[in-house]
């Protein structure tokens, strides 16, 4: 089905003008795309270096405390202190 259901989800281009509109749609948005990207990785990167740095210490260190205090406030990421 996911392969029936992506066919239907695009509609066949039958111009090279089509095509061409299609293509400059894309290269509009795609250095937008790749920034975005790019800031995701590091934010991913901090998240990943802070929650190694939070398992090596123990809860209720005030090594502890300044690592989760440089996490946003978060419920989900705040539940994280109980693991």
């Amino acid at each position: 089905c996911a392969l029936i259901c992506s066919i239907r989800k695009y509609i066949a281009i039958v111009s090279y003008e089509q095509r061409q509109s299609y293509k400059d749609d894309f290269n509009a948005e795609y250095d937008e795309y790749r920034n975005l990207h790019a800031r995701m990785e590091n934010v991913t990167r901090r998240f990943m270096k802070l929650d190694a740095q939070r398992k090596l210490l123990s809860p209720g260190s005030k090594e502890y405390q300044v690592v989760m205090s440089n996490l946003p406030k978060c419920p989900k990421l705040q539940d994280r202190q109980m693991l």
